[in-house]
């Protein structure tokens, strides 16, 4: 995404969307995760999975990967991102992860228990956590969220949707580089300075925006998208998923600096 910052004038947000590889693992402090591992895949093939595993990490930069520790169910974890992305929007869903995926891959704490969720949300600076794991708030919505997925064919992660999906801007598994760069150039965006030297309502074309304030469509509250134009006097915006929406401009925050 840097690169494609840099070099083709694009802005990204992103969005992360709940996905169950074992929707039966346990809750609470889940389970041994090598042991887990070994059931699921076999002794010889996870032998060979970490040193692979173990490396990519350091590609990154990102020393201390461990298959030890515990693994659980990610329901809970899933809905505090959900709640992430409504109360701050996709920074803070992304800060979230971070911190997430810090202490699941290297620390080998269970994503499933409430220490760690809670734990991660205060490092994340995440107001409300304690009272979304209180109660069922997202479960419908993860479960719709996960259905969708298994219907449009995913059977695994990562996966990635760019600008919406759909035909030849879709990837799953690890990719090299390369394999986004070439998808971003197919999108065919126009330089910065074309996109952002008009606008709608006040609202930049090819900005992102954050929906908020929704009475009819409260599901929508907390999404991103991207201005797309005017339509009379409301902004069409397509959120992340492909949808497309005409909304007023009271409903609409900027999420960067190029608000007209």
């Amino acid at each position: 995404m840097a690169v494609a910052e840099k070099t083709m004038n694009m802005d990204f947000s992103i969005t992360w969307k709940p996905f169950f590889l074992d929707p039966r693992l346990p809750g609470g402090e889940g389970k041994d995760k090598l042991a887990h591992y070994k059931s699921k895949f076999g002794a010889e093939r996870v032998a060979a999975m970490m040193p692979r595993m173990v490396q990519t990490f350091k590609e990154e930069g990102i020393d201390g990967y461990s298959i030890s520790g515990n693994v659980g169910n990610t329901m809970d974890s899933h809905r505090l991102l959900e709640h992430a992305l409504a109360v701050g929007g996709p920074a803070k869903q992304d800060a979230l992860v971070e911190h997430l995926f810090d202490r699941y891959f290297l620390k080998g704490r269970a994503l499933s228990s409430r220490e760690v969720l809670l734990d991660a949300a205060a490092a994340a600076e995440l107001d409300g956590a304690e009272r979304l794991l209180d109660g069922d708030a997202y479960h419908e919505q993860v479960f719709e969220e996960v259905e969708k997925a298994y219907g449009a064919g995913v059977s695994g992660v990562p996966y990635f949707r760019i600008d919406g999906g759909g035909h030849g801007k879709e990837l799953s598994g690890g990719q090299p580089p390369e394999a986004f760069l070439q998808i971003f150039r197919s999108l065919g965006v126009a330089p910065l300075t074309a996109r952002t030297s008009t606008g709608a309502h006040g609202f930049a074309s090819g900005g992102h925006v954050s929906i908020r304030g929704l009475a009819a469509k409260p599901e929508h509250n907390g999404k991103s998208g991207i201005v797309i134009g005017a339509q009379g006097e409301r902004v069409q915006v397509r959120l992340s998923d492909g949808v497309e929406l005409a909304l007023r401009p009271a409903n609409l925050e900027a999420l960067d600096a190029d608000v007209s």
